[in-house]
């Protein structure tokens, strides 16, 4: 299966952001011989204040989200479309919603995050709270990626859940163990530095699953935050496969069942485990 993550540099205005992430799809070009995945970072539209996330927000089947199902369908790839803003119950929030589609275009999972990023100073006094703006997520999910005669199972986190390993595990104890653990994020460079390589890596051993880390890149919100890049592919053995610096670009990669087996037929952990989240 060949992967391709799509890293950006979103800004606050949503019509380049768009078009510079519309520009990088068309650049795509799919393998007829096995299935093609693209992946978007976390909140690709736009990045800035409270107020512009409400009002870039849609319902799902409208909007941006519409659009998405546009471009998995043009570009013949599955899309594991990163997240976008949807609309909620509550009008002063949203949900932060990853959504994944066919390659017909057709809706094949929507996850909306779980776990708020609320960051603090040294002396505990809120720095940025994703609650102040966005709704919390109830529910994990999954969905099946088809390539030939093989099928992946195929789970969705988004950036902050990565720290939570409990909500993969109780998936797998729920529905079975997961082939591809996809991670749209908007980590930033302060925290990146130090521990976004060694979670995910952690991630893909522990799970024995490939880890598809898509991020974003750059500074952004007039330069007073940076994301940290380094968007990744990890196989089931821990191993970096592939990565990216801090541009934006596109990451590729081609991933093989093979190594899942392998990784779990050498150190059957996952049937090794005592306790069931």
């Amino acid at each position: 299966m060949k992967m391709s993550c799509i890293q950006t540099n979103p800004g606050s205005d949503i019509s380049e952001n768009i078009s510079q992430l519309e520009k990088l799809m068309s650049s795509l070009t799919a393998n007829p011989n096995m299935a093609n995945v693209a992946v978007l970072p976390e909140v690709f539209a736009v990045m800035g204040g409270d107020d512009l996330r409400r009002m870039s927000a849609s319902n799902l089947g409208e909007g941006l989200f519409k659009s998405l199902s546009h471009w998995a369908r043009s570009s013949n790839h599955y899309l594991v479309a990163g997240t976008h803003a949807e609309n909620s119950e509550n009008p002063e929030k949203v949900f932060n919603t990853a959504t994944a589609f066919s390659p017909q275009g057709a809706l094949l999972d929507v996850y909306r995050k779980i776990h708020l990023f609320n960051l603090k100073d040294a002396n505990g006094a809120p720095l940025y709270c994703e609650s102040d703006v966005f709704a919390e997520g109830k529910e994990s999910s999954t969905f099946i990626i088809e390539s030939g005669s093989e099928r992946w199972h195929c789970m969705t986190i988004v950036c902050y859940d990565l720290r939570f390993p409990e909500i993969v595990r109780r998936e797998i104890t729920r529905s079975g163990p997961i082939d591809i653990l996809f991670v749209p994020a908007a980590f930033t460079h302060q925290t990146g530095k130090d521990h976004w390589e060694v979670l995910l890596r952690a991630r893909a051993i522990e799970n024995q699953c490939y880890v598809v880390a898509c991020n974003q890149t750059g500074l952004h919100t007039e330069g007073r935050k940076r994301n940290w890049g380094h968007s990744m592919i990890i196989d089931p053995w821990g191993q970096v496969v592939a990565t990216l610096g801090e541009e934006v670009g596109i990451l590729h990669a081609t991933i093989s069942k093979d190594a899942i087996h392998a990784s779990r037929t050498r150190l059957p952990a996952l049937q090794d485990r005592v306790f069931k989240v």
